[in-house]
Parts: structure tokens; sequence; C-alpha cells
């Protein structure tokens, strides 16, 4: 910055000034940005931690019953980041998401069977093999309800097919709450919603809340991981609920 000031006084020829002038300015910019972008997080942060009751809404998923699929869902709120993680068949399976809420992304995780990848999504992009209606009207009611501890208004949603409510809480509050569902214009956290993965169609209904102090190396890519495109991540998640 005092290179910019001494020119400022010590003016070169106007070319050589402006393009000098500019230089700096995008140098000091990208520096400004790169150090927002990289804040270090503590070894423990707070979180707002979620536990969901998963009910599926139809009896298979393709050839799986749905009975035998992962019964919750944990989710932690933070500051910067949000994870949701579902686990089942003796830890063999988890399909965990990591939302990145300063840059909006989300990064998708799947472990099938000791088969470790992840996809790394694009800004505001829903995360690999979640569905959104072509249509999705919310509508607040005013209407209350306590779910999991959390005090709840009842959202309700068309989507063109078919109409159903959600719920929303304002006990607790992170900036894009919702950036891992379709309902990311709610700035509210959710505590009883719908969300379809693949073919899987499943009501998450919070039963558990409370404040819980984290290790943050939890939002970050495990070494083992190995990066795969959109398309592939995909394939791969509906090919475990479906014939093909």
């Amino acid at each position: 910055m005092d290179n910019i000031f001494y020119f400022w006084k010590n003016p070169l020829p106007s070319t050589v000034s402006r393009k000098y002038l500019f230089i700096c300015l995008v140098l000091t910019a990208l520096l400004f940005n790169g150090c927002r972008r990289n804040i270090e997080l503590p070894e423990t942060i707070e979180a707002h931690y979620l536990k969901y009751q998963v009910e599926y809404l139809e009896e298979k998923a393709g050839d799986i019953p749905t009975r035998i699929l992962p019964a919750h869902m944990d989710t932690y709120y933070t500051r910067y980041y949000i994870l949701t993680r579902i686990e089942g068949f003796f830890n063999q399976f988890s399909l965990t998401q990591i939302a990145d809420l300063r840059r909006k992304k989300v990064t998708t995780l799947l472990n099938f069977f000791g088969n470790k990848v992840y996809y790394a999504g694009e800004n505001g992009e829903l995360p690999a093999g979640i569905s959104m209606p072509d249509q999705l009207n919310c509508r607040f009611t005013g209407e209350t309800s306590v779910i999991g501890g959390l005090n709840s208004e009842r959202v309700e949603v068309n989507t063109g097919e078919e109409r159903f409510s959600i719920y929303c809480t304002r006990d607790f509050s992170v900036r894009r709450p919702n950036i891992t569902t379709p309902y990311q214009t709610i700035d509210h956290p959710l505590s009883d919603f719908r969300i379809e993965l693949s073919v899987l169609k499943m009501h998450l209904t919070c039963e558990e809340f409370e404040t819980r102090i984290i290790k943050s190396e939890i939002f970050t890519i495990p070494e083992d991981y190995r990066s795969v495109s959109r398309e592939s991540m995909d394939e791969i998640i509906n090919s475990l609920f479906t014939k093909e």
C-alpha cells in the first residue's frame, strides 16, 4: 500500500502509473479476499445439534425394503458450516453433506462398503442426489408447535403435484440454514420436512436438539476419499436404490 501512495505523490507517465495502480489494486483485492475465505477454525467449535428421525414414505426404494435403511440423520449447524450425516449397515454406509456457508457450496461424501468418494459442488448447487421439484411454493401460516424441543412454525408447501406441511424454528439461527435442501428460500432451520434422495422419499422430524462442542475437523474431507464428478456421484447414489 505504501507504494501506491508514493506513486500518487510522484506519478509516473500516465499510462504506466495507471497500469501500476490497477495491478496493485487487483493484488490488494485478491489478498483481502483470500484472507476472508481462508479463516482457520479453532480445534473445537460450538454447534447446534439436531437428531432427525427418518420416516420413509414408501415401502421400497427400488428393490430395497426401506425398513432396513438408516432411521436417523445427524445435523450440526455452526457459524461457517453445516454437516448432515446418515449412517447404517453397521457403519458400512454413510452419506455426508458438508456445506460451506461462506462459499455457498456443498460437498457430498459417500462411503458404501469401503468405496469412498466425494463430489465438491458448485456455488449454489443442490447436493448430489437431491431432487428439486419443478415448482416449490412455501407459505408461512403462523401456526406453531413444539418439535423435538424446538418452537416451530408450520409452513405450507405446494409443489404443483402435492401439498404438505413442513416446520421451521427461530430458536437458533445460522445463515443459509437450508442450503442442503430444496427449501433454500426459508431463512430458518427446519425441524420437520420432506426431501427426496434419488428415488428415496423421506420425512425427517427433529427428535433431539442440544448445543454441543465438536471438533472442527469433521468439516474436512478425509484423505482416503477420492473426487468424482457430479454425474458419477448421481449415478452411484441412484444405483444404490434402483435395479440398474
